[in-house]
């Protein structure tokens, strides 16, 4: 083939097949709904809209709604590209099984490494806050912060390792206490929102200009972030080809709405502008209105929201790293189970001791959670190019398999999302003030997984059953309409 690697190896099918063992599917079997997958994409993405987002009001009121109304179209417009994806070819592994399969075997795996990273960062920074949300109600709780990550990772992760029915009830809990709160707090505080009197008026739309915007512009991720995360759950739910969209694309119009409302009653609340741009916990000032609490008290209705990214992002990355063991593109270990209980113990424990080890560099480096940040926006961007540009491919070559939903904007939004993480990426490296400290971490890390990939894994990966099982009807497919070059390395193998 036109790619410069050995012949991929190929085992044939066998009856694991059909077993897909998962890490979700215990003793307790759970038939998964669109529900389900509504759940897991609030659980994931939801903190989020607690903490975090306001620091891009530091640009002022406009330039933050801005930036909020740019990104938010722009996931939509992803979620709704990668539905259709899900529902024609459901890969294992999200990004990476898309990548690998239109943009090549190498692609792929950064593609893979870099979203597992990144949501393995995401989880460093979550868990951190969580720390911090709690030493503000307990400040004896300094002390023993360390034991506070210990015990949050013991946590989402054991939840994780129940699996089953318990899994899913316990997950639909999370989600819905945790946007029932912020109802309650957009409801109960509406008529109390008074924007011209905190807002900061014409004073505060704009500040610093365009390059002040340049350099906010990815905070307004942090409303949406994790919602692409729902397709790496291809190889663990029944009927993924209609399960997964329909849950994504209901989960992501409530995200919208959430974000609005977040935004609207946040900057139109006392202290309001500019005091609300510095806040640790955004939301508290309003929950001491309405609850008449102490901030201190009012930190511990954030804390659910919190709980539930931190295990959404872990079930995230644990997914990934199992579809790339899987292939033997990482160790074949971190694809097995435990002692017969049908959870990927290792792919969860593996990235959960190298997040809480990101822990301790966090809190003792200062100015860290920004570069953090920086790098996990800088993977997801190159990541969502990745997919847009892998929908794009496959919407113009493959017209003839069934599509069981379709995004109403086509390539068109495909292209306008992708423009928009392109242009997230120029504010990243261009407008951050950090020395461009996050480029050459996340450059460091790439020139680390090329070096890996080209001396160990391009020798000895393979294609998983999940892979077989998707692109069979690729291969069929190749009966009738000619084989394009960047899938011919499957067919060819297969």
């Amino acid at each position: 083939t036109q790619f410069d690697m050995p012949a991929v190896k190929v085992a044939p099918l066998g009856r694991g097949f059909l077993r897909q063992l998962s890490n979700l599917r215990g003793p307790n079997t759970h038939q998964h709904s669109s529900f389900d997958m509504w759940a897991l994409g609030i659980t994931i993405v939801i903190g989020g809209q607690y903490f975090s987002w306001n620091r891009g009001l530091v640009a002022g009121t406009l330039s933050c709604g801005m930036s909020m109304v740019i990104t938010g179209l722009a996931y939509l417009c992803l979620t709704l590209s990668m539905s259709e994806m899900t529902s024609m070819l459901p890969f294992a592994g999200g990004a990476y099984g898309l990548a690998r399969c239109t943009l090549g075997f190498y692609v792929g795996f950064l593609m893979g490494c870099c979203e597992a990273i990144e949501y393995i960062m995401y989880v460093t920074c979550s868990v951190v806050q969580l720390g911090r949300m709690l030493t503000t109600k307990w400040p004896e709780l300094v002390m023993w912060q360390f034991g506070v990550w210990f015990v949050t990772y013991v946590l989402a992760c054991g939840g994780l390792l129940v699996g089953g029915r318990v899994f899913w009830r316990w997950n639909a809990f999370l989600a819905l206490t945790s946007i029932g709160i912020l109802m309650v707090f957009c409801i109960g505080l509406a008529g109390q929102v008074d924007l011209e009197a905190n807002a900061g008026g014409r004073d505060y739309l704009v500040i610093g200009g365009a390059m002040e915007f340049m350099k906010s512009f990815p905070l307004s991720a942090w409303f949406f972030v994790g919602i692409e995360a729902l397709n790496t759950m291809s190889n663990e739910v029944h009927d993924p080809k209609v399960t997964i969209p329909r849950g994504q694309i209901v989960c992501m119009l409530t995200l919208l709405v959430t974000a609005a409302s977040v935004f609207v009653v946040t900057i139109g609340l006392p202290p309001g502008m500019p005091a609300v741009s510095t806040e640790l916990m955004p939301l508290n000032a309003g929950f001491v209105m309405l609850f008449d609490v102490t901030a201190k008290t009012a930190t511990l209705l954030s804390i659910p929201a919190t709980f539930a990214t931190i295990q959404g992002f872990i079930l995230a990355y644990a997914n990934i790293v199992t579809a790339l063991a899987s292939s033997k593109l990482l160790p074949h270990v971190l694809h097995r189970s435990w002692n017969g209980c049908g959870a990927p113990l290792y792919a969860i424990v593996g990235g959960s001791v190298l997040s809480f080890g990101l822990c301790f560099v966090d809190y003792y480096v200062d100015h860290l959670d920004g570069i953090m940040f920086n790098v996990c926006m800088l993977f997801a961007s190159i990541a969502y190019t990745a997919q847009c540009i892998g929908y794009i491919y496959l919407k113009r070559k493959y017209t003839r398999f069934d599509r069981g939903f379709q995004s109403p904007f086509g390539v068109a939004g495909a292209i306008a999302s992708m423009l928009v993480w392109i242009f997230t990426m120029i504010s990243i490296v261009g407008f951050q003030d950090d020395h461009e400290v996050s480029l050459i971490v996340a450059t460091s890390i790439v020139v680390v997984l090329t070096l890996y990939y080209h001396c160990v894994a391009k020798y000895r990966q393979t294609f998983s059953e999940d892979e077989r099982r998707v692109l069979f009807p690729v291969h069929v497919g190749t009966f009738i309409l000619p084989a394009p070059p960047l899938l011919s390395p499957y067919i060819i193998a297969s």
